[in-house]
């Protein structure tokens, strides 16, 4: 046990001795992670409002135009629309093309009275309005907004057709042999009107009552990005420690080792915890930069604690892995590379893990990354504690021990000689 304590010993002084690879492997980190929280604001919070606008060219005098400008204009809590009014529908067509507006919105004139004559006639009328955005836009802003417009044409629509139906009643029961009517005060534009109105008034009325329970989601910019890219920079970190091992390893320092009495669990147990405490002390010093600094929300700090080492124990592991199955210090690094990319991009490092498809989210436990984020985000952004984050805990420390033995076993001390 001595013998891997020296040896874990010599590896963490080396380290120590590169004073500039020490402040390069905070500084990179701390950098993008500044340059991405402020280039993505609040994207990730959940009071978060996306801004955006809209043209409209309204030209009709009646209630369909009216309606869709005011719907429009209304807030919402993901959405908040700034609608600029045009006189013409080239300035509309205009605004969209030069991507000024998210999506353009011409109303024709006599729009109002183009619904009312289909629905007193009993038709379905087609392309009341013109809805512009630029080609093969799968924008969610100009989606929201298409639906809104549709929204308002379908109520205007129902309400018409409403008013229609009720003129056609009361004709009905004039028709009628013992109803004596006077058809010139009967006035079927005024009925309709007055029916379709009173349909489409809100009367305020809530028939589900709203409730919650549990604890609020509470998000940050921050507490996406940082533990994203903390992952992300330990495990390319296992570049280094790795290209360290194959060194001595092509200039037969573990030859001469197997000379003495060293067990070979040490060798490689003893780079495994230089590793871990280096790797370890870089994800601490992060977090707590981003604590004071980018205001994260902690939670848990034993939950998180005990993410942090069984991270830095499983990261460590892995690259004793890859040390065991790579021959060379040149294909070490596309390898980390790699790997490391491709965990990172379905793991949760660049987008939130919730947001990728469920057979994706299942292929993500193949790596770190998703056991690690997962966590950290669970106690950070939705107020988890320990208990309901042990299972990745289990599975990274689970994750560390497997690739070490895996190591153990695969890893050459020598070449073998032809």
């Amino acid at each position: 046990m001595r013998t891997l304590w020296h040896i874990a010993k010599k590896d963490l002084l080396q380290v120590i001795k590169d004073k500039h690879s020490l402040i390069l492997l905070l500084l990179v980190p701390l950098l993008l992670i500044s340059i991405m929280g402020s280039a993505f604001g609040s994207a990730f919070s959940n009071n978060a409002s996306v801004e955006f606008m809209v043209a409209v060219n309204n030209q009709d005098s009646g209630r369909v135009g009216d309606t869709i400008v005011k719907t429009l204009q209304g807030t919402n809590s993901s959405f908040k629309l700034n609608v600029k009014g045009y006189s013409t529908s080239q300035q509309v067509l205009q605004q969209v093309k030069d991507e000024k507006a998210v999506a353009g919105i011409i109303i024709p004139m006599g729009a109002s009275q183009k619904l009312q004559d289909a629905a007193s006639k009993g038709q379905t009328p087609n392309n009341v309005i013109q809805f512009y955005t630029r080609p093969n836009s799968r924008d969610e802003r100009s989606t929201f907004t298409q639906q809104l417009v549709t929204g308002v044409i379908n109520r205007q629509i129902d309400a018409l057709y409403a008013g229609s139906a009720a003129v056609q009643q009361v004709q009905a029961v004039c028709q009628q042999p013992a109803n004596t009517c006077n058809y010139a005060t009967i006035k079927p534009e005024a009925i309709s009107k007055t029916v379709g109105e009173a349909s489409q008034t809100s009367k305020n009325i809530s028939l589900v009552q709203m409730l919650t329970t549990g604890s609020a989601p509470r998000s940050n910019n921050f507490d996406q990005l940082l533990p994203g890219f903390a992952v992300l920079f330990a495990l390319f970190g296992l570049n280094s420690a790795a290209s360290t091992i194959l060194q001595e390893k092509e200039e037969g320092t573990f030859r001469r080792l197997l000379i003495a009495p060293v067990p070979r669990y040490a060798l490689l147990g003893g780079k495994l915890i230089a590793q871990f405490l280096l790797t370890l002390l870089q994800l601490s010093i992060l977090f707590t930069i981003g604590y004071y600094v980018f205001k994260l929300n902690i939670g848990s700090w034993q939950a998180i604690a005990l993410l942090l080492v069984s991270t830095s124990f499983a990261t460590t592991g892995l690259g004793m892995l890859l040390v065991s199955i790579v021959k060379s210090r040149r294909q070490l690094t596309p390898i980390v590379t790699l790997t490391t990319l491709v965990t990172s991009a379905i793991g949760g490092s660049w987008w939130p893990l919730w947001s990728e498809p469920q057979w994706m989210q299942q292929i993500a436990r193949i790596g770190i990354t998703a056991w690690a984020i997962d966590g950290l985000n669970g106690v950070m952004i939705f107020g988890k504690g320990f208990s309901d984050v042990q299972f990745n805990i289990l599975g990274l420390l689970g994750y560390g021990l497997i690739c070490f033995f895996l190591a153990l076993r695969l890893f050459r001390f020598q070449e073998q000689s032809a």
